[in-house]
């Protein structure tokens, strides 16, 4: 599948682009990741942070497709954004590495090793901070 399946099928449509909205997204976005930072690691709060970075990596990159005048209605559609119309292809493997990692989590009730939480919680704000050259319009 590609961006343009995803726009198609409804799964991601044409938007006015919208700053106030973006601006919005992207200060959810850090305080997602920020929270998630201080939360103590262990295998109890595992899931919860993983979430968090998850949750405030999707955010970054929603508000990029509203600079661009694109809505989001599944997530899977944001990484066909970030692969075919930002270029992104290294990002679209690790967004989509994590999405999967969180829909594991969030719908089939999946463990997750707190090693993998350690290098999502190292490796997520450097995705966002290689997003940051999409997030200037």
């Amino acid at each position: 599948m590609n961006f343009e399946f995803s726009l198609n099928s409804g799964k991601s449509k044409k938007v006015m682009p919208n700053k106030i909205r973006a601006s919005s997204l992207f200060k959810s976005s850090i305080q997602a990741i920020e929270t998630a930072k201080v939360i103590p690691l262990n295998t109890n709060t595992s899931k919860t942070i993983l979430r968090e970075l998850y949750e405030g990596l999707r955010e970054y990159c929603e508000a990029i497709g509203y600079l661009n005048g694109y809505k989001f209605l599944d997530h899977e559609s944001i990484g066909f954004f970030l692969r075919d119309i930002l270029k992104e292809q290294s990002l679209f493997k690790k967004f989509d590495r994590y999405r999967k990692l969180r829909n594991g989590i969030n719908y089939y009730g999946n463990d997750i090793e707190v090693e993998t939480v350690k290098e999502a919680i190292s490796e997520i704000p450097k995705l966002v901070k290689e997003l940051e050259n999409h997030s200037r319009k």
